[in-house]
């Protein structure tokens, strides 16, 4: 732990002890950590630092919001320490006691022994100055203010616990007055008990027309269409029930504080005939346009496989290949096409076949329908492909063109789908055994099997 003033580590025990003890001026921290490899922030520094100022010009909260700044900036054992010194300045114990808890709970492999032994002794010390008290709130969900400090749900549930002294317990809620008691208290009192029951200073009305469209107005003052609740001040009001161009309803309606009821167009108050001169209706609520999706992005890949037949050939061929791209937008995608087939075509007699294989590489750009969970997909690319046959001569390169169409299911990025295949050939030489023609179309049919990233 950092010493506001820099103390060295031979005291750091003796002086965490003095200065919860006493609050010596010149002393208001611990020792240090044992290690923390990372460095400290320019922003923590300053804010310790400046801590270190207000609380030696006794400006005790002030500086509890500078170490509050720097534990935020890096949570660590010597803001909670230095904190706890403050509050203990301002004689808030039960704070002081909770930072030091916080810092033995989170921080205690920072803190050496002798630190820890300290921090605990002073915890005890300062428990034995503490009073307790239970405050009865009505009603219950009213928001407790110690100090004119308001205080978390459920605060109330369990016994307060306060540094010795006068104390001003108060409790607000909407529809009520505000209460307030100063109590003065003592390390002896363990069971004080203070009632805080408010005042209801205004009356809850639920209006209800029965009809989505009829306006609602209190005291000519339009307030929802259909049906409203709330809180009205204690007396008599108008409330009034209307459409344009319909009917109309007017009661004068008695509000008593404390006290709820209902009015409708046949019940709740005391029927009036008003000029028809009535406030323009609210407007309905705004329809909240739905966000656009966000764009799909991100790489994805697929292993192919199918049949397929070329025009002017018997026999159908076979397809392996595979398909990697990313994603650039919902509807684009850029892919890297490879591909291998093998199908029989006639040698130059005419007698039999032989086998043609190829390898095609190239890319393309695939194009997507919206769908998250099923998709429309076609690809258009084209490359170069070597082509060999069974008995190893080979025709050469040749160019290629393709076009796959099909539709794909995504299951939470895991791609499954078919798709129809065209390639047109462009090029390519005989040999001794085949006479190629030019161009060769081949069709066929393939699955796919894939992961997207998006």
């Amino acid at each position: 732990m950092s010493s506001l003033l820099g103390r060295s580590r031979s005291h750091a025990a003796l002086a965490i002890t003095i200065a919860l003890a006493t609050i010596a001026p010149d002393a208001v921290a611990a020792g240090e950590p044992k290690a923390e490899n990372a460095p400290l922030s320019d922003a923590y520094k300053q804010h310790m630092a400046n801590g270190v100022k207000l609380y030696g010009d006794g400006n005790f909260a002030a500086a509890v919001v500078e170490f509050e700044a720097a534990y935020a900036e890096r949570p660590r054992a010597s803001p909670l320490v230095n904190i706890a010194l403050a509050h203990k300045s301002l004689f808030a114990y039960p704070k002081a006691i909770a930072a030091l808890e916080l810092a033995l709970r989170k921080h205690a492999d920072t803190m050496e022994p002798e630190d820890k032994a300290a921090a605990e002794s002073a915890i005890a010390e300062m428990r034995a100055l503490i009073g307790y008290v239970k405050v009865e709130l009505s009603p219950s969900h009213a928001v407790l203010l110690v100090d004119d400090e308001p205080q978390p749900p459920g605060t109330a549930d369990k016994p307060l616990p306060l540094g010795p002294g006068r104390h001003r317990i108060g409790a607000r809620a909407e529809g009520y007055e505000d209460a307030e008691e100063t109590i003065t208290i003592t390390s002896k009192d363990q069971d004080k008990v203070v009632k805080l029951a408010l005042v209801p200073n205004k009356g809850w009305v639920v209006v209800k027309t029965d009809d989505p469209e009829m306006a609602i107005a209190i005291d000519q003052v339009p307030l929802a269409l259909g049906q409203w609740a709330g809180l009205v001040e204690p007396g008599t009001h108008l409330v009034q029930m209307y459409r344009q161009g319909g009917p109309e309803y007017a009661f004068q309606v008695l509000v008593v504080a404390g006290k709820a009821q209902e009015v409708r167009p046949d019940v709740g108050g005391v029927p009036i005939a008003v000029p028809r001169s009535l406030p323009t209706p609210p407007p309905p609520p705004p329809k909240i346009a739905k966000p656009p999706e966000p764009p799909l992005r991100g790489a994805y890949a697929n292993a192919t496989g199918g049949v397929f037949l070329m025009l002017g050939e018997e026999g159908a061929g076979g397809m392996v290949g595979a398909r990697l791209g990313y994603r650039i937008s919902t509807p684009i995608g850029l892919e890297f096409i490879f591909d291998y087939a093998n199908n029989p075509i006639a040698t130059k007699s005419g007698d039999s076949t032989v086998r043609l294989n190829s390898a095609r590489f190239g890319g393309g750009v695939r194009l997507m329908s919206p769908g998250r969970k099923a998709r429309f997909v076609a690809t258009i690319g084209g490359g170069l492909a070597y082509n060999w046959l069974g008995s190893g001569e080979s025709p050469g390169g040749v160019a290629f063109i393709n076009l796959d169409t099909g539709f794909e299911l995504d299951w939470s990025g895991v791609l499954v789908g078919l798709a129809a295949q065209q390639t047109l050939l462009l090029g390519g030489t005989d040999t001794a055994e085949v006479e190629l023609a030019d161009p060769r179309v081949t069709l066929g049919l393939g699955a796919r099997v894939g992961l997207g990233g998006w």
